[in-house]
């Protein structure tokens, strides 16, 4: 991948003065916040405009039409999607109109019977009893089906917020962020968004103004979950309603949030993301969305508890579907070659494969195409998920003539075909996207937002730049260009990650390159990073996540030298085994000490994987459970002098290391809401990441809790599970090897004397 070096962005004076940082107010330019007044209503709240009703072509006179029905007391019909913006819109509109009315039904569509969007069969259903129909997050696309509508007599009013057709169904009314202007705050609202202002006139109207904040909860889950640009009125929607969210009364949701052992109070654009809309949406991915929609209207106590009981449940049996389809999807990858992954498998359910392809793209870097068979249409179903520079949806464009239907973008799509095209069809789309990965790497360019120094990257500067947050879809974390030297490099997870120590000459700074390949070190690179914060015990240091890195041109990188370790004099190393706590003393001048798996030390400063300063001697309170963090702490310390202490934890036996990590992952779902940390949780126990990542797979195949990735390095956590015995005896193995082989090491580091440790050390490539 190429590196595209930022362009130069000169602020304005009135921005670098009011964010009181050039580095962070080139980053507010490049965003197009180029004044004052822009900079501080995306800033700050209080100082943005809200959007009005009346911006929405036909909203009033819309309002009226549908307030001409209520009072009439006609039958009106709210009809939704299945997933969770379709929910949350549908349950803002019923939820507001039952307070109007006594009137309203509402239907949610069955996937897999009737599909995405209005359904001719379903609207004849109703034609007998409805009066008007008001669609929200779906219709735009269904000229036939509004026409139908129309024609079976009933009055139509259509919300929807995708992309407006070349021909608009003739609906009475349409009410569409998108025909607004694109620039517009509000043009990026999801269909609940729609479904809010729609509301908000409404109330609006009838002198209720204000009212329609009680539905804020729910627009919040709608505007995660839909993946929405975090921008205009989308980011001021979110920063206002995430509080309500946190404190809502509404009863399904307290009942689902006890169901999932959710602290309110706690709840983000993570939670959201990855705990609580996977719960909504699995309802419509394998059973019917309905319940889901039942739980956000329900005003039963019980009721609530049961059905967020059971969309626990569906959720659980998402994940076993998904899981299942990933590790046998997953047996058929080329792992020496990158090649697209296109499988078919008629009994896989159609529900949950776009799931397992979007774990296989993610993990191995690969296009995938997951097909399944849908009996009831007598068509193979497929999701395709994809990675950055191919476009999965072009290439399956360019097998149209083998589809029935298709449709998607760049990242993610879907399409149906008959059996009888399969082989062809597989032939012609994998031929076309190796096509497109043999040039990947030449033709991806990676764009960054500023260049930076490392000596530039402090609390500070990390403090200002979260003023940008949330950030997501349209507001994406900036990326940075830096240029610098790779002086170590360990393998984390298996291999497939790194953990680097990154130097420009002056300054060091750890990072993680997430499917990072061999990197020579000493050699100068060109670095695109995001900036990351780890906190430990109250301890906070910053962190570069590695998205692209590239040597220099030699003549280029001849500019910079950065000394190599190998001219500083060699280690030294000190026998403190012999010492007790109560012989070290704190804040010693120059000293430092390495503490891992313990908390019960009064000595300072404390240093571990996560949090280091640059120190003349360094004493190993606890020894690491591998020699290449030895050697990264070295590195990162610049320490002449290591003490080698006997205070280590003792030896952990299996069954102690998952009493230990029992207890970190309980601590976990009481205060973090599951999110779990594997490099943190590897701090805390002393051991390597792979050894608690298989101690976290066999707690999993014992059934005594759930796991999901949100990250690389992070998991949520759920209780529960499925028992698979055989699994559980070769992870319990696994873990038992890994503590046995961390514990060697202990013992080998403790045994040796101070010269046989120097000469191992100082022998090092640093």
């Amino acid at each position: 991948m190429q590196i595209k070096k930022p362009k130069k962005v000169e602020p304005k004076a009135e921005i670098i003065d009011y964010l009181q940082d050039e580095k962070i107010a080139a980053i507010a330019a490049a965003r197009n916040l180029n004044n004052k007044d822009e900079l501080k209503a995306f800033l700050q709240l209080d100082d943005y405009e809200e959007l009005k009703v009346e911006a929405f072509p036909q909203m009033m006179a819309a309002v009226d039409f549908i307030l001409s029905y209520v009072k009439a007391e006609k039958n009106i019909l709210i009809y939704g999607d299945y997933d969770v913006d379709g929910i949350s819109s549908t349950s803002i509109l019923v939820g507001a109109l039952e307070s109007l009315s006594e009137n309203i039904e509402y239907h949610i569509p069955d996937r897999f019977k009737e599909g995405y969007g209005l359904n001719k069969e379903v609207l004849k259903s109703y034609s007998a009893e409805i009066d008007l129909v008001i669609s929200c997050d779906c219709g735009i696309s269904n000229y036939e089906e509004v026409k139908f509508a129309k024609e079976m007599g009933m009055a139509f009013v259509l919300t929807d917020h995708h992309d407006l057709p070349e021909k608009l169904p003739p609906a009475d009314y349409i009410l569409s962020p998108r025909l607004l202007a694109e620039d517009d705050q509000g043009y990026w609202l999801p269909g609940a968004g729609m479904a809010f202002f729609l509301v908000k006139a409404i109330y609006q109207r009838i002198d209720r103004a204000g009212e329609e904040k009680d539905f804020l909860d729910l627009l919040s889950l709608a505007i995660i979950a839909d993946v929405v640009p975090l921008i205009g009125e989308n980011r001021y929607l979110f920063k206002t309603a995430l509080p309500k969210l946190q404190q809502s009364q509404r009863i399904g949701l307290i009942a689902l949030f006890n169901e999932l052992e959710i602290n309110a109070n706690e709840i983000n654009e993570k939670v959201l993301g990855f705990r609580i809309a996977p719960i909504l949406n699995a309802a419509g991915r394998i059973d019917n969305a309905e319940k889901a929609l039942k739980l956000l209207l329900a005003e039963n106590k019980t009721q609530a508890a049961s059905l967020a009981a059971q969309l626990k449940d569906i959720n659980q049996q998402r994940k076993k579907l998904s899981q299942e389809i990933y590790l046998e999807a997953e047996k058929a990858i080329d792992k020496d070659q990158r090649k697209a992954l296109i499988i078919y498998n008629k009994d896989w359910h159609q529900g949950v494969i776009g799931i397992a392809a979007g774990r296989i793209a993610e993990n191995y870097q690969i296009p995938v195409v997951l097909m399944s068979y849908n009996k009831d249409k007598d068509l193979i179903t497929a999701s395709a998920r994809s990675i950055e520079g191919v476009n999965i949806n072009n290439l399956i464009s360019q097998c149209s003539s083998l589809l029935e239907k298709h449709g998607g973008h760049a990242a993610a799509a879907g399409f149906s075909l008959q059996k009888d095209r399969l082989e062809k069809f597989k032939l012609r789309l994998k031929r076309l996207i190796n096509q497109e990965l043999e040039n990947l790497e030449s033709k991806l360019l990676l764009e960054t937002d500023l260049e930076v120094e490392l000596a530039e990257l402090d609390q500070d500067f990390y403090q200002k730049l979260r003023q940008f947050a949330p950030f997501g879809e349209a507001n994406p974390e900036p990326i940075f260009y830096t240029e610098a030297k790779i002086l170590n490099s360990r393998d984390i997870s298996e291999g497939r990650h790194k953990k680097l120590v990154v130097s420009d000459g002056s300054h060091k700074i750890t990072a993680l390159w997430w499917w990072g390949e061999e990197v020579k070190l000493q050699q100068q690179q060109e670095i695109a990073f995001k900036l990351n914060q780890n906190i430990y015990q109250g301890k906070s240091s910053l962190q570069l996540e590695i998205k692209a890195l590239k040597p220099l041109k030699e003549k280029k990188a001849e500019i910079v030298d950065i000394p190599s370790q190998k001219s500083r004099d060699p280690i030294k190393i000190f026998d403190y085994k012999h010492k007790t706590a109560a012989d070290l003393k704190a804040g010693e001048k120059n000293t430092a000490y390495f503490l891992e798996g313990r908390e019960d030390f009064s000595l300072y400063p404390l240093l571990n994987r996560d949090y280091q300063k640059k120190i003349k001697k360094l004493v190993f309170l606890t020894i690491p459970p591998s020699l290449d963090i030895i050697k990264e702490m070295v590195i990162l310390t610049e320490a002449e002098e290591l003490y080698i202490s006997s205070l280590h934890p003792a030896a952990k036996n299996f069954k102690e290391f998952i009493k230990m990590l029992m207890a970190l992952i309980k601590y976990q779902l009481n205060h973090e809401n599951g999110v779990f940390n594997l490099r943190k949780a590897a701090v805390n126990l002393s051991e390597k990441e792979i050894t608690i990542k298989r101690g976290i797979q066999y707690l999993a195949a014992k059934a005594m809790l759930n796991y999901e990735y949100i990250a690389y390095e992070e998991l949520l956590i759920s209780k529960g599970g499925i028992e698979d015995r055989g699994l559980s005896n070769l992870r319990a193995q696994q873990v038992d090897n890994l503590l046995k082989e961390s514990s060697a090491f202990r013992r080998f580091i403790l045994k040796k004397s101070t010269e046989e440790l120097e000469k191992v050390l100082n022998e090092l490539e640093f």
